[in-house]
Formats: C-alpha cells, structure tokens, sequence
C-alpha cells in the first residue's frame, strides 16, 4: 500500500503539492520532508513522458505517492503514466458519469475496466510479474482520481459519485470559479457553496475529496468543510518563486 492510500485509509489528513518543476531532486526533497503525495503535472507543464517515469521513480525512492495529473482524458497518457508505475491518475475537469466510466476503463484492468495488457512494462518488473498477479495488484494499487472543475460537474455530482472504480475526487477552485463566471475568486460564497455541495455528497458515497489550500489560513477552513488530502502549497514554482521574492527583498531591505 502506497502512503497515500495509507494515511486515507488511517482517517488521517494527507498533504502533497503539484510539481511543475521538472526535475526528480524536486520529488525527492518532497519526500523527504515528509509529504505523503505529488502531483506530477502533465496538464500545465511541457513535462515530457520520459521524465515522468524518472519522477516516479524517485517518489518510489523517497517514499511519496505520485499523482500523474493527464491532459484531459487521454488514454496514451494514462496507460503509459500507470505502465511507468504511478500510483494515482488525475484527470482534468470530469463533468459526467460516462467520462467517469470512461478514465476508469483506461486506468484499471478487466474486470473492473479494459486497461491495454502487456507485461513487460515497468511496472510489471520487465516481465518479472505472472500477468494474471500483476493484472490483481494494479487495480488494486492505482487510483483513479476525477478533477472536479465546472459547474457541470456540480449539477452532475450525484451521479458521478456513483461511477464503480473511481477512487478519489479533487476540487479545483481557481477553474470552478472562472467556470460561474467568477474569475480569481475562489473564495466567493457561491463558489464555496458548490464546494461545500461537491464535499457532503462525495463524502457521504464514501469517495474521500481533496483540495489546494492556497494559503495556510485556508487549510483549516478546507479540512473543516470535508477535504481528506490537499495541496499545500498549491504548486512547488509558484511557492519557490514567492519564497525567492521574499528572500531577495529581505537581503536588500537590511
């Protein structure tokens, strides 16, 4: 059991953080400092396949979980992200139950979905693995995490909830927000409102939610409102870059 399922499983808060550095040190420091989980970000960044597979390996090395985050529902990079030996997918703005199926079909194998089979991949040791153990230990192992992002999304969360084989959801604000035409306005109340919504019926089907806590103000508020993992700070560039501006203009105030 990977340690992101672990502390889930436990009933406990997991913390992780998007990566949009593309560099495998930057997984490995996550790890070390005690973060259950990364998102390796496949959606926002230019971040190729064959440094996603050294990124995965240096999470194994460092005892995190790795998330890889997929452009959309993209079925070469979900098979090719689980074949490198991700122990999560994310897959961007899931508005329905059809799509729901749908990522879980790419992502698990028969008999829950209909993931291409071949063995000799990575993550079945280059052949090392009977077909049929691997085939087990895959749907067992992976998760399948929906985005929640439009209000679409919203209106449909009653029969997303009810997909077999989806795992996790995780909230993105900043795209809720622009999607009620509300733009950079994460915490406005009708967004929260839909957060809130998105969290009690999720929770309530026993599919756990997370969420970015922008600020650590928010993570209180986020836990409080029914989030079990969340990202904090939202994204290691952004938090080097603020860290880096803060430092530069203490150095040259003194």
């Amino acid at each position: 059991m990977h340690k992101l399922k672990e502390v889930l499983a436990g009933g406990q808060t997991a913390y992780g953080i998007f990566s949009a550095l593309k560099d495998p040190a930057v997984i490995e420091i996550l790890g070390y400092v005690g973060y259950d989980y990364v998102v390796i970000d496949l959606e926002h960044t230019a971040l190729d396949l064959q440094m996603m597979e050294h990124m995965i390996r240096a999470a194994q090395i460092a005892n995190i979980s790795s998330i890889v985050r997929t452009p959309q529902d993209d079925y070469g990079t979900i098979l090719r992200a689980v074949e490198s030996g991700a122990d999560a997918v994310m897959i961007p703005h899931l508005v329905s139950k059809q799509q729901g199926e749908k990522i879980v079909g790419m992502a698990k194998y028969q008999p829950i979905g209909h993931r291409g089979i071949d063995g000799s991949t990575r993550v079945a040791r280059y052949g090392g693995v009977l077909i049929t153990e691997h085939m087990k230990q895959e749907n067992e192992r992976v998760l399948v995490i929906g985005m929640i992002e439009d209000v679409e999304a919203v209106e449909n969360i009653d029969e997303i909830i009810t997909v077999q084989g989806l795992d996790l959801l995780f909230i993105g604000p900043s795209d809720l927000a622009g999607s009620f035409g509300l733009p950079g306005q994460v915490t406005h109340p009708k967004v929260r409102q839909a957060i809130q919504v998105v969290m009690d019926k999720s929770n309530k089907a026993g599919i756990k939610v997370g969420i970015p806590a922008f600020r650590p103000s928010e993570l209180k508020e986020v836990i409080g409102m029914g989030a079990s993992f969340v990202t904090t700070p939202a994204v290691d560039a952004s938090h080097l870059t603020q860290s880096l501006k803060a430092h530069l203009e203490s150095v040259k105030n003194m």
